[in-house]
């Protein structure tokens, strides 16, 4: 991992503290699911021998339904703006788990693929607008920060797919 990577998992980790002191538990279990969820899909795209495959579908299967019972109880406390971006969030994930999950896939429409993530990024950023124009610093530094670190994900796996492509038009 690079340093750089290192810094943005660094000041995640350091929001995880933040949430749990200043917000509340769900916040807090939040952010820490998504942390994981972080890692392993780093670890899905550059150490991919570490841990079996199966388990790392697992475990990532686990973290996303604790992330959607996070989601329900932002939808019942009626905190809108926190839904449109778990849903930004969530359809990110979708995208993660199908290039994961079916490369070949992904492959076959790399172009449509290409621009549902820019849209779901593009959505990611107008909520660090909004959340800007209502001046939630923590929540636009923390959302700067996610974004950072998935965008990084998103191009590794991108590599990681380019590469398993070639090899394969090379056999």
């Amino acid at each position: 991992m690079s340093k750089f990577k290192l810094i943005v998992v660094g000041l995640i980790a350091i929001n995880v503290v933040i949430y749990a002191v200043v917000n509340n538990f769900i916040g807090a279990l939040d952010s820490l699911t998504w942390l994981i969820l972080l890692v392993l899909y780093e670890l899905d795209a550059n150490f991919s021998g570490l841990m079996a495959e199966k388990k790392l579908h697992r475990i990532r299967t686990f973290l996303i339904m604790v992330i959607a019972l996070v989601f329900f109880v932002y939808v019942h406390g009626h905190e809108w703006l926190e839904v449109i971006n778990f849903l930004f969030w969530l359809a990110l994930i979708a995208l993660l788990e199908l290039e994961v999950r079916l490369p070949d896939k992904v492959a076959n429409y790399r172009l449509s693929y290409w621009w549902a993530t820019v849209i779901v990024f593009i959505g990611l950023i107008g909520v660090v607008i909004a959340w800007a124009w209502q001046s939630a610093w923590l929540d636009v530094y923390d959302a700067i920060v996610w974004i950072i670190a998935f965008g990084l994900i998103e191009v590794d796996i991108n590599r990681v797919l380019k590469r398993n492509y070639l090899e394969n038009i090379d056999r």
